[in-house]
């Protein structure tokens, strides 16, 4: 009989423990979870919307849906850019307490939590703020006790629009340069026996007008032969010169050259063309004879080149025949 009564005791035993293990479950699973509800008449207002504005006051402005002992109160204002030190301006249906801000939250705290009851209008004044950039914007404001357990919230308040103050203005400006000639082919006819003729000159005039910011170079170049027959033997005119580094005073008749000078009104005329110096033209990229550092305005510049020949009876009778090509280069720069 003690032995049937032991094993009785042991099953008696482990039923209670099971019943204790239950009911510890039920407990857990009952136990009620907090929601927290939405803020009403939530309104928010600035003292200037203009974009990136500083020292603006935020003003907000809600009624507590949920009784609740306060002791923050967090605005988080959308989006990025929210900047400066608030300070508080005024409090109403909370007591007083400190501000600050990190990043776009910006932090409400009680000195002394304080029990606000439902539907009490609340009311806080911020100074010192600095707006994002444009753009619209609304602010989630959240109730919360000291443990920290949210009361209510977080609820979006109204759209505050915050208003570029600047209009960006782009004027584009087309690149602009006018070249022209006056004389785009000239003979001259010349006869060894007479001075008048053994001697000739013939002036290209050119105007360059632009609207390059740094100016323009001019340049000029002719053919490798220059002024060359297509009589036997391809007899050519010399040039007075290898180029304007070694130009000279045209020489006096008798004379077999020819080459040019450059002078210049608003444009500057290379140096090497002063004191009425020749020069004979260079093939290919040929050399610049003027430019100007600015662009010309409205009153275009000129340049004036003079080819000048002189022939003697060294000279075959024949004709003689060259092109010359003028080269504007713009720095729009």
């Amino acid at each position: 009989m003690l032995g049937t009564t032991a094993r009785v005791r042991g099953r008696w035993r482990v039923a209670l423990l099971s019943l204790v293990t239950l009911f510890g479950g039920l407990s857990v699973v009952m136990a009620p979870s907090a929601q927290a509800a939405a803020l009403t008449n939530v309104n928010w207002s600035v003292s200037n919307n203009q974009a990136t504005a500083t020292a603006v006051n935020y003003s907000f402005s809600f009624r507590a849906a949920t009784t609740g002992t306060i002791k923050t109160i967090t605005f988080v204002v959308s989006g990025a850019g929210l900047a400066g030190a608030p300070a508080i301006v005024r409090n109403f249906g909370i007591p007083a307490g400190t501000v600050a801000r990190v990043g776009q939250t910006i932090t409400y705290t009680v000195t002394a939590a304080a029990s606000v009851a439902a539907n009490i209008p609340i009311y806080v004044e911020f100074s010192g703020l600095t707006n994002p950039a444009a753009g619209s914007y609304t602010t989630s404001i959240t109730t919360q006790t000291a443990a920290p357990a949210t009361i209510d919230g977080p609820t979006a308040s109204n759209a505050v629009t915050m208003a570029a103050s600047n209009t960006a203005i782009s004027v584009a400006v087309a690149k602009s340069l006018t070249f022209t000639i006056d004389t785009t082919t000239f003979e001259l006819d010349m006869d060894p026996s007479l001075p008048a003729l053994a001697d000739q000159s013939q002036n290209v005039g050119l105007t360059v007008l632009t609207n390059a910011n740094s100016g323009y170079t001019l340049t000029v170049s002719d053919q490798a032969a220059g002024l060359q027959s297509a009589a036997s033997g391809n007899p050519t005119i010399p040039k007075v010169s290898s180029g304007k580094a070694t130009s000279v005073v045209f020489p006096a008749a008798p004379a077999f050259a020819w080459g040019y000078n450059a002078t210049a009104t608003g444009a500057t005329a290379d140096a090497a063309f002063s004191g009425s110096k020749y020069a004979g033209y260079v093939s290919g990229a040929g050399e610049q004879v003027a430019s100007h550092a600015a662009s010309t305005g409205v009153t275009a510049d000129t340049i004036t080149i003079s080819n000048r020949v002189a022939i003697d009876y060294a000279t075959p009778a024949s004709v003689f025949t060259d092109t010359v090509t003028y080269t504007v280069t713009p720095n729009y720069n």
